[in-house]
């Protein structure tokens, strides 16, 4: 598989798609399962894939659009996370000039990294509207710990990606056949 595909539509539609999902899912599904601040964030496993794999249009698009669906559906400051995925998007659209991610440990590694970047710009912002906000002494922790989780189940979201973006392309039309 090269980086980039003939089309970006099928992958900018099922990470689009799985965004929306995810997103729902955070509301229902993932908040039992979270640990007091540490939280289940699929959603930044798409993002780094959507920087890696679509044009940078595509990639800061899906971003604006998922970062904008989880500041619905989370609440506080709106444009936060919409910010925090764009810094992810083009961080990774940057990188993917020089770096692949076809190996799961890259994958996890990458994923840990840009999750500490989103949620970093997410606190910068909530400093800068909130000036008399006190930083928990356990933040470090809270953070490491949830750039660790994400890390840890980047493998699944992104073969669950992969899988719906293949069913998109075996449903989307070939070039070929697009055109007779």
């Amino acid at each position: 598989m090269s980086k980039r595909e003939d089309t970006p539509w099928p992958r900018l539609l099922a990470t689009s798609l799985l965004g929306f999902v995810l997103t729902v899912f955070s509301t229902t599904l993932f908040a039992w399962w979270s640990m007091g601040a540490l939280k289940l964030q699929p959603v930044v496993v798409l993002v780094v894939s959507a920087g890696f794999r679509l044009p940078l249009v595509g990639a800061c698009a899906v971003a604006v659009l998922l970062g904008y669906m989880n500041d619905l559906v989370g609440g506080g400051v709106l444009g936060l996370q919409v910010l925090a995925y764009l810094m992810v998007a083009i961080g990774c659209a940057v990188a993917q000039r020089k770096l692949e991610i076809n190996s799961w440990p890259f994958q996890m590694m990458l994923v840990g990294v840009m999750t500490l970047v989103a949620q970093l710009a997410m606190i910068g912002g909530v400093m800068l509207v909130n000036r008399g906000q006190v930083v928990p002494l356990s933040l470090p922790l809270v953070l490491a710990s949830q750039a660790f989780l994400s890390a840890l189940t980047a493998p699944v979201f992104f073969g669950l990606l992969e899988a719906l973006v293949g069913l998109f392309s075996r449903l989307w039309p070939s070039r070929g056949q697009a055109g007779g």
